[in-house]
């Protein structure tokens, strides 16, 4: 057994002292208050003991049971958490036992014993892409000892090798091998008291105010609620402090259960399961959607070789080897379609982001295990079965109803999900550089000259896939720098490339920033004419005029767009107030303003229709829409209540707009690709 896991960290210490102490400030802050709510029974006890003592009859009866309910209506509030029952269900999994799984119970066992923790109480399988360590987390469960049970997921065994299943499990036995670990329930049930007694008492609050029709009882509820209010105020202050400190020591939590991994296994293992996570969750979920979106006409016989198809099928779309049956996932790709340099520390989030991870895995001691690459799925006995048997519970589990076409093999789902979701040519033919980056040529007239003899594979080559990704990073850096300039509050600090910096410095960086994005639109402008320029070249005479003109009209509609886009954004506030609940006269008031605001908006809609460079993109459908909204004349409120039909109808008009502007600009970029990909195929 090994006895010299490694130790936690200074930085865990720390967040783990500071966790501490936030946690007993509010434990001795929330007993207070109980002992004040039991004063409050006895103050009031005694209180109506003496009205009935001063003059006994039904009244002054009913008033001391009214004054004394109030002390235990408080009293409940605060101790009401203890009684509410776990509703978890285990229905969704199932328990597998040692008989009837050696090879996985010996790979537990394997682990047990390196990480000096005890044995699960249960074992059960799950659908999901992932593995945890569990117990019914209740009050007692802090005083008690909980037996700890085990759930894996058939998600993650199907998309892992032997040896990176036993680093995951690792992982999750590692929670456990520290007892300092015991302050996470600590923290769970503070939680759990903050939640159920500040977010979640709506209903108990109604019940006490409306629970009696008599007078007296309505009183004393109103009482009861008042005090509750008082008290739910104290605990709110709490909930930020112990819910940021909580986070914050998770996130060192999942930092040494890493280091417990590394060390009874390899780091080699541990980081290839972390990065591949990502694609097997998107290969299940989208597995799941292809079959919810057929709306009943197909089921699943088998989710699981479903993932395992769409695994592949995404890893050939990003150009992800194969290894040992899996996805080989780079830690390049983490970063593949986001450049970001900008970097603030989120201090919500519970877990660390997993390029963090992976930095303090290397650092990590190990006794680096020998590799173990055989699939996952060969340690779990009746596997194909045990997949039927989970999808059947999953698709209970989503209210799923067994019937429609029962699809049982990867061929007939794999011609189904290629039918439902086509590769765009965008991404099949231009090694996807136009999916985030748009063709615009403002003056394509100069460009009939014929430029120097460039290759295809240069013009869509992943140096030039990768400007487009730091051109997006650089606009979405460039957005936060501003943001925090405006605000410096907002955070304390960040950090720009990797050097630290205090928010009141943002705007400092803004400047090099914007020059650096300037210089990356300037290199894609230049390729995107050479671009041009190539198939322009290769166009039959009567296609050069219809490239040129679908570059011109594309060019209209990138420029219109921002102008309709911003015309839906400035009115949409006029809207918000009929979201809340305001006096007759302020909502007379902003209905004023709302009016007058649509008359310039119905103006835009107007031009949209019959003047700009997306009339022509129109169905008869949408132009029948938007003329409906321009011609109509609603007045939202009326006799002191909205209408709610025309509330309704012009929250549904503003989705349904944005929805037509999209897509008529997107449907019109895929014509352009799609005539480019055809005049190569002539070619």
């Amino acid at each position: 057994m090994t006895n010299n896991l490694p130790p936690i960290s200074p930085a865990y210490r720390t967040k783990l002292i500071s966790a501490i102490i936030s946690i007993s400030v509010f434990f001795i802050v929330y007993f207070v208050l109980i002992l004040i709510s039991l004063a409050l029974i006895f103050l009031l006890g005694y209180g109506a003991v003496k009205i009935i003592a001063l003059h006994a009859n039904y009244l002054t009866l009913v008033l001391a049971l009214g004054l004394f309910s109030i002390g235990l209506v408080v009293f409940y509030f605060l101790i009401k958490f203890i009684f509410i029952k776990n509703t978890y269900s285990t229905r969704h999994l199932i328990e597998v036992d040692r008989n009837k799984q050696p090879e996985l119970f010996a790979l537990i066992d394997e682990i047990v014993a390196e990480t000096a923790v005890k044995m699960p109480g249960k074992v059960f399988l799950s659908p999901d892409v992932n593995a945890s360590v569990s117990y019914n987390s209740v009050f007692w469960s802090m005083f008690l000892p909980v037996k700890k049970n085990l759930t894996i997921g058939v998600g993650l065994i199907n998309s892992t090798t032997v040896g990176e299943l036993k680093a995951v499990l690792a992982h999750e036995f590692g929670h456990f091998s520290q007892k300092s670990m015991k302050i996470g329930g600590y923290v769970n049930q503070a939680e759990k008291i903050i939640f159920d007694t500040v977010y979640n008492n709506r209903e108990y609050e109604q019940t006490i105010k409306n629970g009696s029709g008599y007078w007296a009882f309505q009183l004393s509820g109103m009482i009861s609620v008042g005090f509750i209010s008082a008290f739910q105020y104290i605990l709110k202050f709490f909930s930020d402090f112990i819910f940021k400190n909580n986070a914050s020591l998770r996130r060192e939590m999942e930092f040494h259960a890493d280091a417990v991994a590394t060390y009874v296994t390899n780091p080699q293992e541990q980081i290839s399961s972390l990065l591949r996570l990502d694609l097997s969750n998107a290969a299940f979920n989208s597995s799941f959607l292809f079959y919810t979106e057929s709306n009943g006409k197909y089921l699943p016989e088998n989710l699981f070789i479903n993932q395992a198809a769409l695994m592949q099928l995404f890893s050939e779309r990003n150009n992800h080897p194969y290894e040992n049956g899996l996805p080989k996932i780079d830690e390049d790709d983490l970063t593949r379609y986001n450049r970001t340099k900008v970097e603030i520390e989120d201090q919500w989030a519970s877990h660390p982001e997993t390029h963090r991870r992976i930095e303090m895995i290397r650092r990590n001691t190990t006794k680096n295990r020998p590799e173990n690459n055989e699939l996952a799925k060969t340690v779990i006995r009746g596997y194909d079965e045990i997949g039927k048997i989970m999808t059947d519970k999953y698709l209970t589990l989503n209210n799923i109803k067994n019937v429609g076409e029962v699809i049982g093999d990867n061929e007939r789902f794999m011609e189904l999900y290629n039918e439902q979701y086509p590769l765009l040519k965008m991404s099949l033919y231009f090694n996807s550089y136009y999916e985030n980056h748009n063709p615009v040529l403002d003056n394509v007239d100069n460009l009939f000259h014929t430029s120097e003899n460039l290759a295809y594979n240069e013009l869509f080559s992943d140096e030039m896939l990768s400007l487009i990704q730091e051109k997006n990073a650089t606009q979405t850096d460039l957005f936060t720098l501003h943001q925090i300039a405006a605000d410096p509050k907002l955070v304390k600090t960040f950090k720009y490339n990797g050097t630290l910096y205090k928010s009141k410095n943002a705007g400092k960086v803004i400047p090099a920033l914007t020059k650096e994005l300037d210089d990356l639109k300037s290199r894609l402008e230049e390729n995107d004419k050479q671009i041009f320029r190539y198939y322009y070249s290769l166009a039959h005479d009567g296609d050069k005029e219809i490239l040129k003109n679908k570059y011109i009209q594309f060019a209209s509609l990138d420029r219109e767009y921002d102008i309709f886009e911003n015309a839906i954004d400035q009115f949409i506030p006029s809207l918000k107030f009929m979201l809340y609940t305001l006096p007759v006269e302020e909502i007379r008031k902003h209905r004023y303003t709302l009016l007058r605001n649509e008359k310039p908006f119905k103006d835009s809609v107007r031009q949209f229709v019959e003047e700009s460079a997306y009339k022509d993109l129109l169905t008869i459908e949408n132009k029948e829409l938007l003329k409906n909204f321009i011609q109509s004349e609603y007045i939202y409120f009326n006799n002191d209540r909205y209408i709610q039909k025309e509330v309704d109808a012009i929250f549904t008009f503003i989705n349904e707009y944005r929805a037509i502007l999209n897509k008529s600009y997107t449907d019109y970029k895929e014509q352009l690709i799609d005539f480019q990909a055809s005049i190569k195929e002539e070619y």
